[in-house]
């Protein structure tokens, strides 16, 4: 109950952020002008538990949300993170509730985060490769910054599991969103 009840707090402290930042930006003001595109997830992210020495990292993340252009979505990521600079690369797939996808590469670094908690603060550019359905023309490009616990919440059969929240900002076009 107390886990819950802190990542709650500290989902509802980064939608607070992200409306703060969200009303100083130019394209994703209050208007929700077109182009815009931001939100927020939480999930979990997996990977096999390191042995010592370790300098890389293959991490799994699972997650769902909200955001403008996708509504309810849930977020599929894999990125190889190198241990040694805290520098990480790979691909996601957004996919809305009605099944139609953004396909992302993304490039990104870690820092430790001053949250409470031990947190990872992850800050990644996003850029639009593809989609399917009213995204099948999507291009644009957005940040994603993602905390990630340092303590895991499951270790089992040799994979560590952590929570992870997050939020995204910038832009999407696609001229198939009306369909």
């Amino acid at each position: 109950m107390k886990k819950s009840a802190t990542l709650a707090l500290l989902l509802g402290l980064t939608l607070l952020g992200t409306a703060i930042e969200a009303r100083a930006q130019v394209p994703c003001g209050a208007t929700f002008a077109p182009g815009c595109f931001k939100g927020t997830f939480q999930g979990q992210e997996t990977h096999d538990v390191l042995p010592p020495g370790a300098t890389s990292v293959e991490i799994h993340t699972t997650a769902t949300g909200v955001g403008t252009s996708v509504g309810l979505f849930s977020l599929d990521r894999e990125i190889t993170g190198n241990l040694l600079n805290f520098t990480q690369t790979g691909s996601a797939q957004w996919v809305a509730a009605n099944g139609d996808s953004i396909y992302t590469t993304l490039a990104g670094h870690a820092e430790l985060s001053d949250l409470p908690g031990g947190f990872l603060r992850v800050t990644e550019i996003h850029t639009v490769t593809g989609g399917t359905g009213r995204f099948t023309t999507a291009r644009g490009s957005f940040t994603v910054e993602l905390f990630h616990k340092l303590q895991a919440s499951e270790i089992a059969g040799g994979v560590a599991t952590h929570d992870i929240f997050g939020s995204f900002h910038g832009t999407l076009t696609s001229p198939n969103a009306g369909r």
